[in-house]
This record gives structure tokens, sequence and C-alpha cells, in this order.
């Protein structure tokens, strides 16, 4: 027995540090999990602020009377270039979701928030891109219901995958970001 003690040893050695390394290992991806859920909130939170942006330009112009929407629909006002830039940020927003590799649980997450960027993009920008009465047109087709479908289901994931990753850092509350 005595000559087998050192090969004991560095066995009951080994299996002490390939369990260490094991438990570091899971420690260190829930944290970086948890920071993944950090980054998608912040895009969710952009993605609602640009929806609320929109909605308040689309109220804007149906409390305005026929000479607003004219100077609207012929180009070059406040509220047509407010959806440009909307437009511009989500097409940005949905090129960097498109570019963060993520674990596969986060997936369904960021392809909500993908596609809730790529939508709002494309109807802002259909707006935005337009002349005369197809200006109206494009704004008549507006369709933010699918956008705040879309949110209101990451939503719901973002609380599903906080839970399930333990989120608690005091920056997200209740699903917002908080800077």
């Amino acid at each position: 027995m005595q000559e087998y003690m050192p090969y004991i040893i560095i066995g009951f050695v080994a299996a002490v540090l390939i369990a260490g390394t094991v438990v570091v290992a899971r420690v260190m991806w829930r944290k970086q999990v948890g920071r993944y859920i950090i980054a998608l909130t912040g895009h969710r939170e952009a993605i609602v602020s640009a929806l609320k942006a929109a909605e308040s330009v689309i109220a804007e112009l149906a409390q305005g009377d026929a000479e607003q929407i004219m100077a609207f629909s012929a180009g070059g006002s406040d509220e047509r270039q407010t959806l440009a830039e909307i437009a511009e940020r989500m097409r940005i927003e949905h090129a960097e979701l498109t570019d963060i590799a993520l674990p596969k649980k986060l997936w369904k997450f960021a392809d909500m928030l993908c596609d809730a960027a790529e939508s709002l993009a494309t109807q802002a920008g259909g707006v935005g891109d337009q002349e005369g009465e197809a200006v109206l047109d494009a704004l008549l087709a507006l369709d933010l219901a699918s956008v705040r479908g879309l949110l209101a289901d990451s939503a719901v994931e973002a609380e599903r995958v906080s839970v399930q990753y333990k989120v608690t850092d005091p920056s997200v509350y209740g699903g917002g970001l908080y800077i």
C-alpha cells in the first residue's frame, strides 16, 4: 500500500483541481451570461425609446392641421427627420444585435429584439424615404402594434432568463436598464 500512496495523493489532488476548475468555470459562465442579459436589456430599452418617439411623432401629426400634414409630406419637416433618425438608429441596433455572439439560451431574446428593431427601422424608414403622397400612404401603413407585441414578448423572455440566471445587478430593475 505504501508504494501506491504517491499515486493516490496525485490522483486526489488532480480530482480536486479538476472539480475546482469546473466550479470556477461555471460561476464565470453565469456571470458572463448575466452581462449579456444586461446588454440585451439595454438594447431593448433603446428600441422601446425609439418606439415611443415614433408614436409621439404620429400622435403629433394626428393632432395637427392640414397645413402641418402637407409640410410633413413635402419633406424637410422635423417629424420626417425624427422618423428618419429613428430608422437609422434601429438599423444600427439591428446590426449590433445580429453581431453579438450569445449563448443559445439567449438567442430567442435577441431574435425578438432584432425583429423589433428591423420592423421599426423598415416602417419608420418607409415614411422617411418617400416623397409626396407616398409619404402619407406610408404613414397610414405604419403598424407599430407588431413592434409593441415583439417588445412585450421580449419583456417576458427577459424576465425568464433574468430569473434563470439570477441577474440581480442593481442596474437592472423591473426589466429596464437604469444608468
